[in-house]
């Protein structure tokens, strides 16, 4: 790894900040940098590692379980590997790396321990992916003045300031995109997006739903397609290749095998996301970026947690997404969304790049 390496460090428990870190690292590699990937959990024991798709499977189960788990971090060093954490840093030094994007508040003592061992000034870009601190940025001490926050839309200041483009394409017109809604329950499927599919489905619509285990596909599809991420991926392992990839999704067409895909550059979901109306989910920050990327509206569900309350009420106080309750009181309305398309489209040319403010070339 040459010098100059720019060192992300995601966390592959939330989708909501693994998809975008890695969006980032293809752009940026794109553009001729170096970057170098690292997954908080590739750090764990194997026992700790074996335990979060068994936490998925309870929080997906039940959402007041889920809420009640966000609350409960404990002390992060338990879960690591110490040789392999050792490993890491060993590497770090002996590279002198120097520019750190952190995507989650856990690494902030890891990054202690680095600069106590290093004599050589360091940047650390703190990305926030939410309109404010969430749950592992609590508590952190980023006094330090090697550290930068970096907001890409933020409550405090009512506001969204860059984007990341996701594919690189102007946004599909809203008449011109199917006549279908994405539902989903973020990276874990969590919160209500199931009870809100009987409703949708008499009224006609056509859902492409994501699902999460067999539990979650009605035999009666009316007009509804499936997606599943396959079940065997985990996002601290990497590939044949030696790279971390996007989620692999696949349709579930009856009883025949799931064929998986995913690309280099971004999630797949994105591909059906910018091609539907509208999204209907809880309000993740990966949701947020997808729907800035794409102007596509969000019809928000219940958040996880308060941040993500707080990126519900800036979408909303900026006509980029409306409550799934206030949708339902305007009698399920296009015209709205079709409002809210616009509203997006409009602000998009106005934005800078992301990639500018993580780091100018």
């Amino acid at each position: 790894m040459e010098k100059g390496t720019i060192t992300i460090l995601s966390s592959g428990v939330t989708l909501g900040i693994y998809v975008p870190a890695l969006t980032i690292n293809s752009q940026l590699q794109n553009k001729g940098f170096n970057t170098d990937v690292v997954v908080l959990e590739s750090l764990f024991l194997k026992e700790k590692q074996n335990k979060i798709p068994e936490a998925k499977v309870q929080f997906h189960k039940n959402f007041k379980f889920a809420l009640m788990g966000q609350k409960v971090t404990g002390n992060i060093f338990d879960s690591f590997d110490i040789p392999v954490l050792e490993a890491t840093l060993t590497k770090w030094i002996n590279e002198k790396r120097s520019h750190f994007l952190v995507f989650s508040g856990f690494w902030v003592p890891i990054i202690e321990q680095y600069l106590s061992a290093i004599d050589f000034k360091i940047e650390v870009d703190i990305c926030h992916m939410d309109a404010t601190e969430s749950i592992s940025w609590k508590g952190r001490d980023t006094s330090h003045s090697c550290y930068r926050h970096i907001w890409m839309f933020n409550w405090e200041n009512r506001a969204v300031t860059s984007i990341i483009d996701i594919q690189g394409e102007p946004p599909l017109m809203f008449e011109k995109r199917n006549d279908r809604f994405i539902v989903h329950g973020g990276g874990w499927g969590i919160g209500t997006y199931k009870n809100v599919i009987p409703e949708l489905t008499e009224l006609g619509y056509g859902l492409d739903i994501i699902a999460y285990d067999n539990n979650d596909i009605s035999d009666n599809k009316n007009k509804h397609r499936y997606f599943m991420i396959d079940p065997n991926w985990k996002a601290w392992e990497k590939d044949s290749h030696n790279y971390y990839i996007f989620p692999p999704l696949g349709e579930v067409n009856g009883n025949s095998q799931i064929q998986y895909k995913n690309n280099r550059q971004y999630s797949e979901v994105y591909n059906l996301i910018a091609q539907n109306k509208a999204i209907i989910s809880k309000p993740g920050g990966a949701t947020i970026i997808d729907s800035l990327s794409s102007a596509t509206p969000i019809i928000f569900l219940d958040p996880f947690g308060e941040y993500e309350n707080v990126n519900s009420k800036l979408w909303e106080y900026l006509g980029f997404g409306i409550s799934y309750k206030n949708w339902k009181e305007s009698n399920f309305s296009m015209a709205i969304l079709d409002e809210l398309h616009n509203n997006l489209l409009k602000i998009r040319p106005k934005l800078k790049n992301y990639l500018e403010e993580i780091y100018a070339a």
